[in-house]
């Protein structure tokens, strides 16, 4: 049960730490300059997490099957960290803001699940639920 569990206890706890370092980090130091200082300890806890674990095969190995996804994932997160400081700082409430820009990409990564990947049909009763997750931004925004 551990097994299945942790990932997400993990994601809950570093998600709830990064949207208060985001919100605090807008009202600070100039935004990319805070993004400088989080890579550059984000990138030393990376390399100590890679060194640390156990491999099965060599390291150089691992480093030299390089997944060009790696790039746009690199991007993308980049891309979020500079949105969501920018969005704290443009006066974006944490509650608000974190409800409608999630319900948003769940709504599109439901979508892409099913017309990019081949996941799972889409049932009537996630279709309504991509309706409901739309009037209920609405309903928060307006």
């Amino acid at each position: 049960m551990w097994k299945l569990w942790w990932p997400i206890l993990l994601l809950v706890g570093a998600s709830v730490g990064y949207q208060a370092g985001a919100k605090e980090s807008a009202g600070g130091m100039h935004p990319l300059a805070a993004l400088v200082v989080t890579y550059f300890v984000a990138s030393i806890l990376s390399i100590l997490c890679y060194f640390l674990m156990e491999r099965k095969k060599s390291r150089v190995k691992d480093l030299l099957e390089f997944q060009p996804a790696a790039l746009g994932l690199a991007f993308s997160i980049v891309a979020i960290e500079i949105g969501t400081i920018f969005l704290y700082k443009a006066g974006w409430p944490v509650n608000i803001s974190f409800i409608v820009y999630n319900s948003i990409i769940v709504c599109v990564l439901l979508l892409l699940s099913y017309f990019v990947y081949h996941e799972k049909k889409l049932s009537k009763r996630q279709a309504l639920g991509i309706i409901v997750c739309g009037i209920g931004v609405g309903m928060i925004m307006f």
